[in-house]
């Protein structure tokens, strides 16, 4: 009998679930927190429980396709953006299909791709070029015809933003040969022009997914979606099936409500972004020890550490001795860096990078 592949561990998630709820101060964080729920008021009697169907809350997916200007039949409702990218890759990839995966990547990424069989090559953002494509991507693609391209946009770990011009040649080079770009859009909430920036609208050789736990503080909510052309989603929504039965009418419900209230969850998210940026920027640029790249959008910086720093021994010492959490560079492939979110509480950002500051020296 053949032994069964055991599946690969997804390392930042581990440690992240392990780590992230004992700390007093978590600047591992990657959006912001939760909003006061009177922002999301609840009607009597509006929480509908009874079961209606086997399918996605149809007013839910209505509202998401209008809102993207798409047909309900290029959308399907998700358990999050992670969700959405799973269902796709699952339906699209198959055994030994090239996947080319940005690095730095956030490790759903090439460990996806992985796990489903595909044979997986790398292309570099480097610090250097901004964290924007490699030059030569549009041209490898040609040569190499790969299945799949995945990335971020914004670009998680960086903030990174790419413009829908920037991506076009790829979405191009991409169709010719019958590829396909797959974009993982959640930073982008942070904007006030989601619909006419997302990645779709280059077309039918594009996949975006997305959802409202980042720029919201909608994490425990699942509210997401994916957008692509009609065999797409079809399919994506047959491999489904065998994993997902009822979309949880509670996410829906709050997904709704957030859709009711789109402009002022945006305000919320700008705001928290203007008032706490100027604050890691003036440490950043205070530490000698530290250089790093300004995000262009949301609330998670990069910053790169001095050679002569030991990262994994800095965050190390930062959680024992000072209760305090960032995120290890090396779960995103660059372990001179760490990662830190400053979407949290004012008094809490200022506290933690202090802390932060002493453990530097």
């Amino acid at each position: 009998m053949t032994e069964r592949q055991r599946v690969a561990p997804f390392r930042y998630m581990e440690w992240a679930k392990r780590q992230q709820a004992a700390a007093g101060i978590n600047l591992g964080a990657s959006g912001v927190g939760p909003p006061d729920p009177a922002l999301l008021p609840r009607g009597a009697g509006d929480l509908d429980l009874a079961q209606r169907g086997y399918d996605m809350p149809p007013e839910a997916r209505q509202r998401l396709a209008e809102r993207f200007g798409v047909g309900v039949d290029r959308l399907m409702v998700t358990l999050g953006s992670s969700q959405g990218l799973y269902l796709l890759c699952a339906s699209w990839l198959q055994p030994g299909d090239l996947c080319l995966v940005e690095r730095p990547a956030y490790e759903l990424l090439p460990g996806l791709a992985r796990l489903l069989g595909g044979r997986v090559e790398r292309f570099e953002r480097r610090a250097e070029d901004g964290y924007r494509l490699p030059a030569d991507l549009v041209a490898r693609i040609t040569a190499q015809r790969p299945r799949l391209v995945l990335i971020t946009n914004p670009h998680n770990p960086t903030g990174c933003l790419l413009s829908l011009d920037e991506l076009a040649p790829v979405a191009k080079a991409l169709a010719v040969h019958g590829g396909l770009l797959a974009v993982d859009e959640v930073y982008l909430e942070y904007l006030p022009d989601v619909p006419a920036r997302s990645a779709h609208l280059l077309g039918d050789g594009v996949a975006v997914v997305s959802s409202f736990t980042k720029a919201f503080g909608l994490g425990t909510v699942r509210f997401g979606w994916l957008i692509g052309a009609a065999e797409r989603i079809a399919e994506a929504i047959r491999y489904n099936d065998y994993i997902s039965v009822l979309y949880p009418n509670p996410c829906a419900w709050v997904g709704l409500r957030a859709l009711d209230q789109l402009e002022a969850l945006q305000a919320r998210a700008a705001d928290v972004r203007a008032r706490h940026l100027p604050i890691i920027r003036d440490w950043a640029e205070a530490q000698p020890a530290v250089t790093w790249i300004e995000p262009d959008v949301g609330v998670i910086a990069f910053p790169r550490l001095a050679d002569g720093i030991d990262v994994p021994s800095a965050c190390d010492r930062l959680r024992e001795e000072h209760d305090t959490l960032v995120v290890p560079g090396s779960f995103f492939e660059a372990p001179q860096h760490v990662r830190i979110g400053f979407g949290i509480d004012e008094g809490d950002l200022r506290e933690g990078l202090s802390r932060l500051s002493r453990v530097l020296g």
